[in-house]
């Protein structure tokens, strides 16, 4: 699947992949069959299935939809050694049917290796806007690890941009507990390629949703996180015991600071009665 002309049949998206809907009867060009309906029960879940995350909601909307209009679009399948077929795009569907009740369910057979089937499945679900960042992420990097495909391959296949896709794979190095997140739709791409570079990114994944932030709220939290502090004075060892010493003394938070002309010595009070016995022991001295 590296060379250019095949390439250029990726690029076509899912019409390329399974033939055009006038190709039917071509045996040179055709890689489809005619629309059958099988026995919901001989068909599998797809092992190159990019999709992992399946919304109850959004099921259960389906299941429904199902119950009272049927499936209207075919599933896409290839057929196994043992009978069996595999689905290559539509599994949603094919368990709404099963939730509905169904017993026979309309398919699309078509020939494929893995890589066409992950290929297949991704394009149908990006064209969709069904798969979740992560998801989609994951697809990409099982194309690169197990098909060798490269970042322009994939770009030009999904008929997106590089950046696009090296954005997207950055997101496989997030912790777990972030990526569970966005696998659930409580972070968006945008936060999840915010926070790649922060300090902490779980603790401030929280405060993304804690405090609702926007995605441009959420590059200048970083930001400021991770910009330098310049020009802080080292501290002088001796200052720091003198600083201590006359917090201990007075029972409250003290501070010395130097400035060009001379410094200041500062004391932090939490309530009147530590300001009144301050003024006491500052009078009796």
């Amino acid at each position: 699947m590296n060379s250019s002309k095949e390439n250029k049949t990726l690029g076509r998206g899912l019409s390329a992949l399974l033939g055009d809907m006038g190709d039917y009867g071509d045996s040179n060009t055709d890689r489809r069959f005619q629309n059958q309906s099988i026995d919901i029960d001989y068909i599998k879940p797809g092992k190159m299935q990019p999709r992992q995350y399946f919304d109850p909601e959004k099921m259960e909307t389906l299941t429904n939809s199902i119950k009272q209009k049927g499936v209207l679009q075919p599933l896409v399948v290839r057929k196994l050694d043992d009978d069996f077929f595999e689905i290559i795009a539509g599994e949603r569907r094919w368990r709404a049917a099963q939730a509905a009740g169904l017993t026979t369910i309309p398919v699309v057979e078509i020939i494929c290796t893995d890589e066409e089937a992950l290929e297949i499945g991704l394009i149908e679900n990006l064209q969709r806007d069904d798969l979740n960042p992560m998801e989609e992420a994951e697809s990409f990097q099982r194309l690169i690890d197990d098909h060798k495909k490269t970042q322009e391959e994939i770009a030009f296949s999904i008929s997106k941009s590089r950046s696009y896709v090296a954005n997207m794979l950055r997101l496989n190095g997030l912790p777990e507990p972030v990526k569970a997140l966005i696998r659930e739709g409580k972070l968006s791409a945008g936060h999840a390629r915010s926070i790649a570079k922060a300090n902490d990114i779980e603790q401030v994944a929280q405060k993304i949703i804690q405090d609702k932030l926007s995605v441009r709220d959420t590059e200048n939290l970083v930001r400021r996180e991770r910009q330098p502090a310049f020009n802080q004075p080292t501290i002088d060892p001796d200052i720091d015991m003198i600083t201590r010493r006359i917090g201990e003394r007075l029972g409250m938070k003290t501070k010395i600071q130097f400035t060009r002309d001379g410094g200041a010595l500062t004391f932090y009070f939490q309530s009147y009665e530590q300001l009144d016995e301050l003024v006491g022991y500052l009078s009796s001295v």
